[in-house]
């Protein structure tokens, strides 16, 4: 929101960011916001709260996982309904997981018995901040998957316990064969671009045996040299790896959306403006939808292209004042997740821009990408 990494940097660079307002202006915090209804000649069609207090997440069937904060006022790992209802804690107090600690950033495997997530280690060094131990922050988080049908929870990726790991944002390739992840290598620092820290793109074939799930044949990727690399998956067919990059930045608050393509490496920049970040293929693979600051002094928006990174276009209005989509003064936007038809996404929303506290909500918005 942009996302935890940037409210890391902007905790190094010392800046003061407001608190957004949740819901519109003389709405009362805790009332549901009302549908919004956008513009005539927007891709938009309507923008409405699905799930007050949740965070990141992901979609597939008729379900969702995401994260929110529970009963000990950590994050942990829910499903839902993709209508809102019916949440139920996964993780809460689960045997297998270490007794303590923030657990998020679920993501399904396609056949919808797994959800990858993150984990904070149970014991840990301490950090100086510790926001960064967030599922938005990965510091100090391994890898972890869930059989939903056994119950059983498997760490599949430890890092190490030193300030300078963690693991962020996993995904499936769509058959399910392989997962991909950032991984930190190097702890943040003043150098430029290394606010947030190095980190690495990984992929790894993922493997079912008897012993439980596992990862073979583990690879790392820093396609632009040193920097911060942050994953958000593969494209529809498996052969390109999408990510935010900050190694080309000319500004410390500067980052862009990539493409790799897996097998020449070939890189293929998506965006040169701003802040950057989220950004997903369309089930169909025509469409990039990402979350951009550009046009803003603070918050950010939901932007789409085309999949070749032509035609921009903003999708929400979030910070535009006198806007049908307007919410309030630096309004944030993260990660989100398309409905498997391919015409909607949930979004996490809202929330503080240094602690993400308070303020979080899984929104649905209903677009028409060929519009």
């Amino acid at each position: 929101m942009p996302n935890q990494r940037v409210r890391v940097l902007l905790v190094l660079l010392g800046l003061v960011v407001a608190t957004p307002r949740c819901g519109g202006a003389g709405q009362r915090r805790g009332q549901p916001e009302p549908p919004a209804a956008p513009a005539a000649d927007s891709p938009v069609r309507r923008i409405a709260t699905l799930k007050e207090g949740g965070g990141r997440l992901d979609w597939i069937e008729d379900k969702i996982a995401f994260d929110m904060r529970g009963p000990k006022d950590v994050f942990e790992v829910y499903v839902m309904k993709s209508d809102g209802t019916g949440a139920k804690c996964l993780t809460c107090e689960h045997p297998d997981l270490p007794k303590s600690g923030h657990r998020g950033q679920p993501a399904w495997h396609p056949s919808g018995r797994y959800l990858v997530f993150q984990a904070e280690k149970g014991e840990h060094r301490e950090v100086r901040f510790e926001h960064i131990l967030t599922p938005g922050g990965g510091v100090l988080n391994d890898l972890w998957v869930l059989d939903t049908e056994t119950n059983r929870a498997t760490r599949i990726r430890e890092v190490k316990d030193d300030a300078g790991e963690g693991t962020l944002h996993a995904h499936f390739s769509r058959d399910g064969r392989l997962l991909s992840w950032s991984e930190m290598v190097e702890g943040g620092g003043l150098k430029k671009g290394k606010q947030l820290g190095y980190w690495e793109l990984m992929i790894a074939d993922f493997r079912l045996g008897e012993r439980g799930p596992s990862l073979d044949k583990i690879r790392s990727f820093t396609p632009g040299g040193a920097g911060f690399y942050e994953n958000h998956g593969f494209s529809p067919d498996s052969s390109k790896l999408i990510f935010t990059g900050n190694f080309e930045a000319k500004k410390r608050l500067e980052a862009d959306i990539y493409v790799m393509d897996i097998g020449s490496k070939k890189l293929t920049r998506m965006t040169n403006e701003g802040w950057n970040e989220h950004a997903h293929y369309s089930p169909d693979g025509r469409f990039i939808v990402w979350m951009s600051n550009q046009g803003h002094r603070s918050g950010a928006d939901y932007w789409i292209m085309n999949s070749d990174g032509s035609n921009k276009r903003r999708l929400t209005y979030f910070n535009e004042k006198g806007h049908p989509d307007y919410v309030g003064p630096n309004t944030m936007v993260a990660d989100f997740s398309w409905r498997p038809d391919g015409k909607a996404f949930g979004a996490y929303t809202g929330g503080k821009v240094i602690t993400a506290s308070s303020g979080e909500r899984i929104v649905l918005v209903e677009i028409d990408p060929g519009k």
